[in-house]
């Protein structure tokens, strides 16, 4: 016999009895009984029942469970082996006299009212890890349940709606625990839990909220930290909790619901670290208190004024950085220079340069990225190094130049296109600086004296400065390079061109 399994008898329900649930019953060392049900013979599972399929008497007959009850992992019937995976639809339906239960980890969904009515239990209930379902008012009624330790990681169900909450009417259900490695909270998980006085604390590996999650629970009192892997607070979720102070939403936070945070009439401050604002209805944070302070990233704060919803919630307070970095250097500042760096405003985008010295090419960025130029929007803080290597493509000057400034410090772009032309063709037909000789297959540059010429730089798609000059007007034969994508930068003491063009010398 295994020693995990408290069983000193396992016996047959014999008697003919036409409301019987259970295809065989195990008794346990503290004298209860419990009834089981074959739900899977191949596998060998098992799920708790009532000894009665027919209500409202489910233990008519049999003596209802009491006292504190270990429910084993496994049991044995006619020599074989069974893993209890579920308890089942009123398994434990008034058994009034019931003070503590244990569930095991083999155990994978409690079904509809399976607790329910049992009003003795006075010892916190754990919702094991692999939980994936607490049927409808499955521990409705409990009302003497001081507390929930929720360790489910990915229970998807959860009382299935207002009426039929989960822990409706559990009127000492005092505190909530969720543990680590919890994904989501489901719909309608703790609605209606009005009795639960202590502060939330969420562990850092949720991702959901759902609708309904915590509505009603209108003790809950203190700070509200949203974690920063929550994509997703659902319909309602914190609807009417009266109690709530504070609220933190984390980073990456994009959909709140409508009427989430609806009559939160505590809420003195919210702060939102999402740079991008999440999206919100007209009801989200309706009815709530007129002196709201709302804190928003100071990097976003021209998105959060463009956005009609969040708009409307305002004035912001800023907190934070008004800039994201961008950092970016070369493996070896020897065999390259790196342009680009620097700080930006979330969604600006940045043309990221890297110009490589005498005999290196470009292999490609750190993060596995090899485009060169590179165009990046910046929504988050960056750190890239470009990786170089030995070349043998003739470079016909030294890349030692100037630092750029045109992506920063007020200088305005006048020409930073990345269109492919075709070969032949002009480079740009409104601009008569720069352009392709369609006959001669030759670049030819003419810039004005007021211009003040710096430099035109020729790159190819590796990185490697092909051609460096700083006479102002000249004329380049592309027929020496191979067929590929080039790069053209023209430096003046006023702005710079960017051009992007293809050349075919087959």
């Amino acid at each position: 016999m295994n020693k995990k399994v408290a069983v000193v008898l396992v016996f047959m329900a014999m008697l003919a009895f036409p409301a019987r649930a259970f295809d065989f019953a195990v008794r346990l060392n503290s004298g209860d009984s419990l009834f089981f049900e074959i739900s899977d013979a191949n596998h060998h599972y098992v799920t708790i029942v009532p000894p009665n399929n027919m209500g409202p008497e489910y233990y008519k007959g049999h003596r209802k469970v009491a006292g504190v009850l270990v429910i084993p992992s496994e049991v044995y019937f006619n020599g074989q082996r069974y893993s209890v995976t579920a308890i089942g639809e009123r398994a434990f339906s008034g058994c009034t006299d019931m003070r503590m239960v244990t569930i095991p980890m083999s155990v994978t969904s409690i079904g509809d009212y399976a607790f329910y009515g049992c009003v003795g239990i006075n010892d916190p209930i754990v919702i094991g890890e692999n939980i994936t379902r607490v049927g409808l008012s499955a521990f409705y009624g409990c009302a003497q349940l001081p507390g929930i330790i929720f360790k489910a990681r990915n229970c998807d169900f959860m009382g299935g709606s207002l009426s039929t909450a989960a822990f409706g009417n559990c009127t000492r259900l005092r505190s909530v625990t969720i543990a680590d490695g919890v994904t989501q909270i489901p719909d309608y998980a703790f609605s209606g839990a009005d009795a639960i006085t202590s502060a939330l604390v969420f562990p850092q590996s949720l991702e959901y909220i759902g609708d309904y999650a915590f509505s009603f629970c209108s003790k809950i009192s203190g700070s509200i930290d949203i974690p920063d892997e929550v994509t997703t607070i659902g319909e309602c979720a914190f609807n009417q909790c009266h109690s709530i102070t504070e609220l933190i939403i984390g980073a990456n936070v994009d959909t709140i619901g409508s009427r989430a945070f609806y009559k939160c009439i505590g809420l003195r401050s919210v702060k939102v670290n999402a740079h991008m604002p999440p999206g919100i209805s007209s009801s989200t944070f309706s009815s709530i208190s007129r002196s709201l302070t709302l804190s928003i990233p100071c990097v976003s704060k021209v998105l959060y004024e463009k956005n009609a919803a969040w708009k409307k919630l305002g004035p912001f307070s800023l907190h934070g950085s008004c800039t994201l970095a961008v950092d970016v250097e070369a493996a070896d500042s020897a065999e390259a220079t790196v342009y680009g760096g620097g700080n930006y405003r979330y969604g600006d985008s940045v043309t990221l340069i890297v110009a490589c010295a005498n005999g290196y090419g470009f292999v490609g960025w750190s993060d596995g990225n090899k485009e060169n130029p590179r165009t990046l929007v910046v929504t988050e803080e960056v750190q890239l190094t470009a990786l170089t290597h030995a070349a043998k493509t003739l470079t016909l000057k030294d890349t030692v130049y100037r630092v750029d400034t045109v992506y920063k410090d007020g200088y305005k772009i006048i020409r930073d296109t990345v269109d492919v032309f075709k070969v032949l063709q002009p480079i740009d037909s409104t601009n008569t600086l720069i352009s392709l000789d369609a006959a001669k297959k030759r670049l030819v540059w003419n810039l004005p004296k007021d211009e003040k010429m710096l430099s035109l730089m020729l790159f190819n798609d590796k990185g490697e400065c092909l051609y460096r000059t700083d006479r102002p007007s000249g004329k380049l034969k592309m027929r020496r390079f191979l067929t590929g994508s080039y790069f053209v930068r023209i430096e003046t003491v006023r702005r710079v061109f960017n051009y992007h063009f293809f050349m075919n010398n087959e």
